[in-house]
């Protein structure tokens, strides 16, 4: 019986290599002309928004892009942050872009989400210090704006080209404070 699920996850592995190994094989096929056009610039949206409509908004990439934008702004209760910031990225599994340097803003979008979510499980808890709770709400604050500014660079990016004042925020448009952010987010 052991020789026989010997012979067998052997031969489940054979598969699984030569699987590998002919997907590599494609991998290696790619011609450099197309390699020449994958920019880390160069944006395609591959949004899926079938099913979503919960403004009324257009199903788009845009509108829905424009409406968090505007919307997130006009929040001033700390206890509406995270919930507002929660529900944009949970929504991104309608919205979705290909690109290597606006995959990376959004994916700072949804790590300062990540992040805004546990401060406020911290604050929530009984146990944490007085003095720690001034830090921690301090942070959220802190989270909260770039939040906002690097979703308003977003909607600079996908609405306006590119073309209109930004906080500095997205790698998209070689912003001047990207490091900056990404040092509290990967610090942090």
């Amino acid at each position: 019986m052991k020789l026989m699920k010997i012979a067998y996850t052997g031969l489940f592995v054979s598969v699984l290599l030569t699987g590998c190994a002919k997907e590599e094989t494609k991998i290696e096929e790619v011609k450099p002309e197309e390699t020449k056009v994958n920019n880390a610039k160069v944006w395609k949206d591959v949004s899926t928004p079938e099913g979503f409509n919960d403004y009324g908004i257009e199903p788009t990439l845009e509108a829905w892009i424009a409406y968090h934008a505007e919307d997130i702004t006009k929040t001033t209760d700390v206890n509406e942050y995270y919930p507002k910031a929660d529900r944009l990225t949970s929504e991104m599994k309608y919205f979705r872009v290909q690109g290597d340097d606006l995959q990376k803003d959004f994916e700072n979008l949804n790590v300062l989400q990540i992040w805004m979510g546990h401060l406020v499980y911290v604050l929530s808890r009984q146990d944490t210090l007085e003095p720690d709770r001034a830090k921690f709400n301090d942070d959220l604050k802190k989270s909260f704006k770039y939040f906002t500014e690097l979703l308003h660079d977003l909607d600079i990016v996908i609405n306006y080209d590119g073309k209109s004042e930004t906080f500095g925020l997205t790698h998209q448009l070689d912003g001047n404070k990207v490091k900056e952010l990404e040092s509290y987010l990967y610090v942090n």
